[in-house]
């Protein structure tokens, strides 16, 4: 690394001092000093990372260790894309002298694949960048100089393997009331998937599903314009069988808070039978029917009459729970709807709706109760994603990219998922090179200590360099 880095100091810093110069002379903006010194500095990241992979090669090349289990076959040249751009380094192919087995052993050592072409940073970027963005800025966002394509991209998250961190509490937590809402989104997919079109025409979705657990509204964090929930914890994806995603909300709940204390949990949504199905999963769980969804049947029924008073004696009904009331409102609506059976289909369709989810609508009046915002959090959570803006994806693709949305809106890193992974390869992978070879190189590492204390004129305090010497003449001071 010392080869770099005197590298750096006797070229290298040269260029940075012209370009600060030229930068203070010519009054330039901030962002072309930023602009200037990435290159630089970046080439000096390479140069290292060339000059470390190239030093541990050459250790293992002069390794006695190594001599006992591995013979050499030969040297050549590889090249991988990093953060820093494309690396390109020397290292020695071995054989093992008694299984035959080949490898670069410095590869191995340091994470890198047989067929690896992008670095494990790389990839991480390009999953980061993924889960907010389109498969291709991810790729073009993901390195600094050259970029992935978006297929590769697809391919990362397509192997991905999320698991949600888990929350340890020293305490479980003690509240009466947890509130659990839940909605899904609808995603479009590709043609190639959709050859098999349903009876209407319309193109095939699939329906990721999103609940959130939390323990009401954090009035003192929340404004007009936005309303912020107390520990909220997500889960979703898309289940084969909805009771799966049950069962990860239940586990959670019985792990943060104290179930003999809790008194009742409310979940809301708009009635479908998998919602519902959660009051069968969780206990103490009663369902509460979502009011957006309530007052888009509502408007179903009445926006066609232009009548207040009939919309008014609707809405009564729902308020005071009535179900005679709201049976004779619907009557008079349909007699006024006259013969347009379109329109009147629609009108059954909306109380039939109603009535259906007339538990979720009476226990409304409970306190303790708070608006459900589950179409909002879709839109946020999922739909921003996977379906607002025009879009085909695979079925696994959607699979993976929900759970990964669902996997950072917990507070999950990318970096965690990515190293785990490739710690589980990389486990496997040196069980094959012998212990005592890898303790040697682990040794070796103090070589490095003393790099950054050789002579390097830019870190001494007080020389006069080139540029110490134009700043002085800039603000007028001689000698």
């Amino acid at each position: 690394m010392y080869n770099s880095i005197q590298h750096f100091n006797e070229f290298g810093v040269k260029r940075i001092e012209k370009k600060i110069k030229n930068f203070i002379e010519e009054g330039k903006d901030l962002a072309d000093l930023v602009l200037g010194l990435k290159e630089d500095l970046f080439k000096l990241g390479r140069d290292i990372l060339k000059e470390v992979l190239e030093d541990m090669d050459e250790y293992f090349r002069n390794c006695e260790i190594r001599k006992q289990y591995w013979e050499i076959i030969r040297k050549d040249k590889t090249a991988i894309l990093t953060t820093f751009g494309t690396l390109s380094y020397n290292r020695t192919y071995f054989k093992h002298k008694e299984n035959g087995n080949r490898q670069h052993l410095v590869d191995r050592i340091v994470g890198v694949e047989p067929h690896d072409r992008v670095s494990a940073d790389v990839v991480i970027n390009a999953i980061d960048e993924a889960a907010d963005s389109s498969y291709r800025k991810a790729g073009e966002k993901a390195t600094y100089i050259d970029e992935i394509s978006k297929q590769a991209v697809m391919n990362k998250i397509h192997n991905i393997e999320i698991v949600e961190p888990e929350i340890k509490v020293d305490k479980k937590r003690e509240v009466k009331i947890l509130y659990v809402e839940a909605d899904e989104d609808h995603v479009a997919l590709q043609q190639k998937s959709i050859l098999r079109q349903n009876e209407k025409g319309k193109r095939n979705t699939i329906m990721p599903k999103l609940v959130y657990v939390h323990k009401g509204i954090d009035f003192e964090k929340s404004n007009k314009k936005r309303k912020v929930l107390k520990n909220v914890r997500y889960f979703g994806g898309v289940y084969k069988n909805s009771e799966d995603l049950w069962l990860e909300v239940s586990e959670y709940i019985y792990k943060q808070y104290d179930v003999d204390f809790l008194e009742t949990v409310y979940i809301s949504g708009d009635g479908a039978s998998w919602i519902r199905q959660g009051v069968n999963c969780l206990s103490k769980s009663k369902f509460v029917l979502d009011r957006y969804h309530l007052q888009k049947y509502v408007r179903v029924a009445t926006t066609h009459l232009n009548d207040e008073a009939i919309s008014q004696d609707l809405q009564e009904a729902l308020n005071l729970s009535d179900k005679k009331m709201l049976t004779k409102v619907f009557k008079k609506i349909i007699e006024k709807t006259g013969d347009n059976e379109n329109k009147i289909k629609a009108i059954k369709n909306a109380k039939r709706y109603i009535l259906n989810n007339w538990d979720g609508i009476e226990i409304r009046s409970n306190r303790g109760i708070v608006g459900c915002s589950a179409e909002g959090h879709v839109s946020h959570v999922f739909s921003s994603r996977l379906s607002s803006r025009p879009k085909g994806w695979s079925r696994k693709g959607v699979e993976k990219m929900s759970k990964l949305i669902i996997y950072k809106k917990n507070g999950g890193k990318v970096y965690d998922i990515v190293m785990a992974q490739k710690q589980k390869k990389l486990a496997s992978s040196r069980q094959e090179i012998q212990e005592k070879l890898i303790k040697e190189l682990k040794k070796s590492s103090n070589r490095y200590e003393s790099v950054w204390n050789s002579n390097l004129t830019v870190i001494h305090k007080g020389c006069k360099t080139g540029l110490y010497k134009e700043l002085r003449r800039i603000i007028g001071i001689c000698g």
